[in-house]
C-alpha cells in the first residue's frame, strides 16, 4: 500500500480523480437547478406566474456555478501557485465559497508579506477550505499570514457549534496516510497536507478549545 512521506510530492493519479469528484459534486447541484430553471422558463404557459421564480433560480445558481469554478480553479490548479502579493481575489472567492456553509470568511490582511514563499496564497485557499468542512453547523474563519518571531504563519482559525475535525478527515492528514484509503470527503485535508510539505513545511491541527478548531503552517 502507498503511504505519503514528509520528502515525497509526488501525487498518485487517485488523488487527482478525488479532486475532481470533490469539484464536480460542488458544481452540479447549481449546474442542476440552472437547467430545471431553464426548463420553467422555456414553458410558455405561466398560468401559475413562476416566470420571475425562475430566472432568479436560474441567475443565482449560475453564479454559484461560476463561483465555485472560480474558487477551485484558484484552490486546485496553476493559477493559484501564480497569485502574488495581492489576495484580493482570493479573500473574495474564499468569502462566496464561505458562504455556501453558512460560514463568515474574516480575511482581513488582503496582501501577503514580502518574504512570503510562492504559492503561500493557493495553501490559504486550501486552509479555509479545509476549516469549512471541520464547521458543521456554520460559523467564523478568520484568515492570517504574518510574522511570529522569525517565522511566517499561515493560518485559517474557525469557531462554531459542533467545530471539530471530521473522523473520516484525521487519517487523510496522517504521515503514514494511505491512498487508497482516501476518499472525495477526506481528499482536501489530504491534498492541503500536500502543499504545505511542497512548501517544506508540515500542516498543524490548532484545537483544544471548546467549539474552535484551525490549522497552520510554519514558513
Amino acid at each position: 500500500m502507498e503511504m505519503l512521506k514528509p520528502s515525497d510530492h509526488q501525487v498518485d493519479l487517485r488523488v487527482f480523480e478525488l479532486l475532481a469528484s470533490r469539484l464536480c459534486h460542488d458544481i452540479v447541484g447549481p449546474i442542476g437547478a440552472v437547467n430545471n430553471g431553464m426548463e420553467i422558463l422555456e414553458d410558455e404557459d405561466d398560468e401559475f406566474g413562476m416566470m420571475g421564480e425562475a430566472i432568479g433560480l436560474v441567475t443565482n445558481s449560475a453564479r454559484q456555478a461560476a463561483d465555485a469554478l472560480q474558487f477551485y480553479r484558484m484552490a486546485y490548479g496553476m493559477a493559484g501557485t501564480q497569485v502574488g502579493t495581492d489576495l484580493s481575489e482570493l479573500a473574495t472567492l474564499a468569502v462566496r465559497h464561505g458562504k455556501k456553509s453558512k460560514v463568515e470568511v474574516d480575511w482581513r490582511d488582503r496582501s501577503l508579506p514580502a518574504s512570503a514563499p510562492g504559492g503561500c496564497g493557493k495553501l490559504l485557499l486550501n486552509l479555509v477550505a479545509l476549516t469549512i468542512e471541520c464547521l458543521p453547523r456554520g460559523g467564523k474563519i478568520t484568515v492570517s499570514c504574518i510574522a511570529e518571531g522569525e517565522n511566517l504563519v499561515a493560518r485559517a482559525s474557525g469557531e462554531g457549534q459542533g467545530a471539530n475535525l471530521r473522523e473520516d478527515t484525521a487519517p487523510a492528514l496522517r504521515a503514514d496516510a494511505m491512498i487508497e484509503d482516501l476518499t472525495p470527503r477526506n481528499i482536501q485535508g489530504y491534498f492541503t497536507r500536500l502543499l504545505a510539505l511542497r512548501l517544506k513545511s508540515d500542516l498543524l491541527i490548532e484545537s483544544g478549545e471548546s467549539e474552535r478548531i484551525g490549522f497552520s503552517v510554519i514558513l
